[in-house]
């Protein structure tokens, strides 16, 4: 019989497998856990840049009562009309837009105690109407042109940037580089001026500097009255006349 005494013990080769594949994946995991942590952090970083950040802003300031509209407006306008004395007149402009109309702020509540002891808010006093119906007669008009037909026949044009015109009075507020044009060739300009269509007048109290074939003027203000047959220029006015040519041969 044979001693086995002086023979080494034989390890099972299940175990040397088994301490291999785990040695193999505690290495890969070693490898593979910093990886998908850096890969993680990246992530995060890089959708923090692409999303919006949306912050709530706490309004200051009472709030309106409606949501603002925008006003509407039309090209190429034409307003046609006659004065007092059955003579037309005429508005043309580039555009025209009528202010929309703000709707009242609700009544507040009644701040009556429960026991009835306590003193209700006053009511609210309603608007007056011409106010509330201001906006239906008034059009802002852009780059226009107001002729008007004199009782003696005399045609006179004024040309201006901007324009208010409150259809009900027939009046017009004038500014920026008002032009009026005269039939009898007298032309002067200024910042601001009214005219009034139905009454055939108009009136400035800004600079004005004109000119026609006879000279040239300044002053601090004018007035188209008498039915268009006096333009006063008031204030400090300067006149400059030029000389006539004489007719006379060698």
């Amino acid at each position: 019989m044979t001693d086995r005494s002086d023979m080494p013990e034989l390890v099972a080769p299940r175990r040397v497998f088994k301490r291999k594949r785990n040695k193999g994946l505690i290495t890969a995991l070693k490898i593979l856990l910093p990886l998908i942590a850096v890969g993680c952090v990246a992530y995060i970083v890089i959708y923090q840049r692409q999303v919006k950040v949306i912050t709530p802003i706490d309004m200051v300031g009472p709030k309106a009562s409606t949501p603002s509209q925008s006003d509407v407006t039309v090209k190429q306008v034409q307003y046609n009309g006659v004065d007092a004395s059955n003579r037309p007149y005429s508005i043309t402009a580039e555009s025209a837009s009528q202010p929309q109309k703000v709707e009242p702020a609700p009544a507040p509540a009644n701040t009556a105690d429960a026991d009835g002891e306590g003193e209700a808010a006053p009511a609210p006093q309603p608007a007056p109407v011409a106010a509330a119906d201001e906006s239906d007669n008034v059009v802002n008009l852009q780059t226009l042109t107001a002729d008007m037909t004199m009782s003696d026949g005399a045609w006179v044009a004024l040309k201006a940037d901007h324009g208010v015109f409150h259809r009900d009075q027939g009046t017009v507020d004038l500014s920026g580089n008002v032009t009026l044009f005269h039939d009898t060739g007298l032309s002067f300009e200024t910042d601001a001026a009214t005219v009034d269509l139905k009454n055939d007048w108009a009136s400035g109290n800004q600079p004005v500097e004109g000119q026609n074939a006879d000279g040239q003027l300044a002053a601090q203000g004018f007035e188209i009255k008498d039915d268009g047959k006096t333009i006063l220029f008031t204030g400090r006015s300067y006149l400059k006349l030029y000389p006539k040519k004489s007719g006379g041969g060698s």
